[in-house]
Parts: C-alpha cells; sequence; structure tokens
C-alpha cells in the first residue's frame, strides 16, 4: 500500500492564526509515493499563496486533476500556467503536469445573466500547455489511485437539475447541464476506500457506489 497525504490549500475556511486566504473555491495537494497530485485549483491564485506559505512547491506536479469544469475549481488554471512560465523564465526546475478530466470539463457553460461559469480556458488552449487525459472512463494515476470518470447517476433523489444552466458541446450545439463531468477520486486504503470529490454534483451515494 503507497504512502497518501492530502493538504487543503484552499477551501472556503481558514484557521486563526495561520493567515492563509480562503474562498468559495477548492484546491488539494495529494502526495503518494510515486506521484504528485493537484485536485482542483480553486477559483483564483490564492492555492499558489497558501501553497507557499506552507513551504510546499507546485513545480514538481505530476498530475492535475479536475472535479468538475465550473469556475471555482478550474479558475487558478491561468495562474498556475503563469507560475509555471515565471519558473521556466528563471531556469527553475518544472515538471509538465499531465491534466485529468473529464472529457465536457472545459466546454463553456452559459448560465443567464452570465456568459460562462465554467473554466476560463477551452480544450484547445489546456492542450497547448499541458498533455491532457479527457476520459469518461476511469483513469488509474497509481495502482491505489483512481479518478473515477463519469459516475453512474442511478439514484433517483440525486439529481442534478440543470436550471438555467447551459453547456457548449464540441461542436457547437448547446445542451442542459446536468453536471455529467462532475468525477472524484477513490484512494484504496489500508483501511479501507477513502474518496476526494469536489462538489459531489454527481450525488455522494451514487459516487460510492
Amino acid at each position: 500500500m503507497s504512502r497518501f497525504s492530502l493538504t487543503v490549500l484552499v477551501d472556503n475556511m481558514t484557521l486563526a492564526d495561520r493567515y492563509f486566504i480562503g474562498e468559495p473555491g477548492l484546491s488539494f495537494l495529494i502526495h503518494t509515493d510515486q506521484e504528485t497530485i493537484l485536485f482542483d485549483t480553486g477559483y483564483s491564485e490564492v492555492f499558489l499563496s497558501n501553497a507557499q506559505k506552507m513551504g510546499k512547491s507546485l513545480l514538481d506536479l505530476d498530475y492535475v486533476v479536475f472535479s468538475h469544469g465550473h469556475l471555482d475549481h478550474t479558475g487558478g488554471i491561468s495562474a498556475l500556467i503563469r507560475h509555471m512560465t515565471e519558473a521556466k523564465n528563471s531556469k527553475l526546475p518544472c515538471k509538465i503536469p499531465r491534466i485529468i478530466s473529464y472529457l465536457l470539463c472545459f466546454c463553456p457553460r452559459p448560465k443567464f445573466p452570465h456568459p460562462n461559469v465554467g473554466s476560463p480556458l477551452r480544450d484547445e488552449e489546456i492542450k497547448r500547455y499541458f498533455p491532457t487525459n479527457l476520459s469518461e472512463k476511469p483513469v488509474w494515476i497509481t495502482e491505489d489511485l483512481v479518478f473515477l470518470g463519469e459516475i453512474p447517476r442511478g439514484n433517483s433523489y440525486e439529481k442534478a437539475e440543470a436550471g438555467n444552466r447551459m453547456i457548449i458541446l464540441p461542436d457547437g450545439s448547446k445542451m442542459p447541464d446536468h453536471l455529467i463531468d462532475d468525477s472524484s477520486l477513490a484512494y484504496r486504503s489500508k483501511k479501507g476506500i477513502v474518496i476526494i470529490t469536489g462538489c459531489s454534483h454527481s450525488g455522494v451515494c451514487n459516487i460510492i457506489e
């Protein structure tokens, strides 16, 4: 069984006397024996400044995994690109992480009156900077850690209603946004399965099943 640790880089809470910054977003830093994984990038550059205060480098990432495409989980990707670009300009060691997400993660998401509440970057822009694995199917990152891909919505009591949310598909067509890109990580530990999730739009029971 591999070593596993998870550090919260940003969420909507802060600790007294630590002076981290909180925001309505999410970012976790995960370490295993083999890999270093950033799970979501929050809304802004806050995950980077909090990581710096913790003495943690984000220049040695092997993977960046996105739970889903909403702006409060993908908004920091531009800040990560700037961070990596500045490191290269300064001739600092810097890995290029692979992006793992559901294949519709970076599609535009209009929600009236907002033109887009999804990722600030599209597929083609992401692929300009990172190798990508945009998958409907599970993707094993290590022998004990897996990205779950599309979560089957089997429970009638866990439905993600689209409301006035839409998603613009790669062919330009639109459909109601039922957040089918929402996914999670699962880690096989000595004490059982640990699930790392974002907003759980797919439904916690669906994710567990």
